[in-house]
């Protein structure tokens, strides 16, 4: 069910004191709205999103929905052939980094900066092939070298994810676009059945973020003949940062040049596109190069999104537009208006009308109350230990 916006309006304005501009009615009733979000999770405002692109065995970060309410996770749900072990535990962030690799069905929400990463370690029937662990120059079969303005490739025992090394390797002072590392020489690997629905990742230590643009993946039988994946952000979705990120590139949305045979692959080039002026910088790295064929999983969540415009095609956080429709059942429609009551009466709050304000309060309190026992919240507790 979905009101106007006019009507939440013209249900609350009947206990207005007094004149109040259009502007400051918007504020008024983003704000109570916001409020009752807040308050509650309302079963009108269950959303369920496709964990993106799959859930993977071993990889931890991905992008959380925009829209979800705080850390209010409902479930992680196989989209098919569900076990009856599969009970996911809430936990904080710093405690989901201690126990991921030894405890499974854990997940979390962080916030990154700009939004939210949904942490998730599972057990999933995935398909893995390690290209190259990139323990060394020759890790793979044939020889890493240099790519663009890529220079000096060491093995590097000091700054590792996975195994024993890194593959080092800096930036000259040509002030050409690209540099990174590649391989013609693989042993030969077969990508057939990774082809659709899969996925690539590789480690990269990022030492300067300043000029870099993009990194991109060639893969394929040789430097004429190959997929290539260009990619912005990283796996869960945020910038690039100084440090270790992990690069996804995705099969599906690839493009092929050339023709080849994917049974007969041996070629990977792995580089950056980079400003001119990135010159002359030291110790990047790239570690355990690995295609993933994962499986799909559905995040169900409450959102704080309460909002559509007309058509309801998008969904918003605050109404912009008097056109704009409020998702609720006729229960959480009673809250937004009994909240928008007790905020104009409070707005208007003078010696002569506090009873009626102190009267707003104790009707949103105990319809709210009311509601919650008649609609409990699903959202999972968060279960740390100390």
């Amino acid at each position: 069910m979905a009101k106007a916006y006019s009507d939440l309006k013209n249900d609350i304005g009947d206990v207005t004191h007094g004149s109040i501009s259009d502007a400051a009615w918007l504020r008024l009733i983003n704000r109570s709205v916001s409020e009752v979000v807040n308050d509650a999770d309302l079963k009108s405002l269950r959303r369920k999103a496709a964990v993106s692109p799959f859930l993977f065995e071993d990889i931890y970060d991905y992008s959380a929905p925009s829209d979800i309410k705080g850390q209010s996770v409902i479930d992680i749900i196989p989209q098919t052939n569900r076990d009856e072990t599969s009970e996911f535990t809430l936990t904080s962030p710093e405690e989901f980094d201690r126990k991921k690799q030894s405890e499974k069905y854990l997940m979390s929400v962080s916030h990154n900066g700009t939004g939210k990463t949904l942490r998730v370690a599972a057990e999933v029937d995935d398909t893995t092939l390690v290209i190259s662990d990139m323990d060394g120059l020759y890790s793979g079969g044939g020889e890493w070298k240099s790519y663009g303005d890529g220079t000096n490739l060491t093995e590097d025992s000091d700054y590792v994810v996975k195994g024993s090394s890194s593959i080092n390797w800096d930036i000259n002072d040509s002030g050409n676009t690209t540099a990174g590392i590649y391989n013609d020489d693989l042993d030969t690997f077969d990508i057939t059945e990774f082809i659709t629905g899969s996925s690539i990742f590789v480690w990269v230590y990022i030492t300067y973020t300043t000029g870099l643009t993009n990194f991109i993946i060639r893969i394929g039988a040789d430097a004429s003949n190959y997929y290539t994946k260009t990619i912005t952000t990283t796996n869960s979705g945020t910038a690039f940062n100084t440090g270790w990120n992990l690069l996804r590139f995705d099969f599906a949305s690839s493009t092929k040049s050339g023709t080849f045979n994917t049974d007969a692959c041996k070629y990977v080039a792995l580089f950056m596109t980079k400003a001119g002026s990135k010159v002359s910088e030291t110790d990047y790295r790239f570690d355990y190069l690995q295609i993933k064929k994962g499986n799909y999983f559905d995040l169900a969540y409450y959102s704080r999104y309460a909002w559509t415009e007309s058509t309801g095609a998008t969904r918003l956080e605050s109404s912009t537009a008097i056109t704009d429709l409020l998702v609720a059942d006729p229960e959480e429609y009673n809250l937004f208006v009994l909240k928008g009551k007790q905020n104009i009466l409070d707005h208007f709050k003078n010696i002569s009308n506090l009873d009626d304000v102190i009267l707003a309060k104790k009707d949103y309190k105990e319809t709210l109350y009311a509601y919650q026992m008649l609609y409990p919240s699903e959202s999972k507790v968060l279960i740390n230990s100390y």
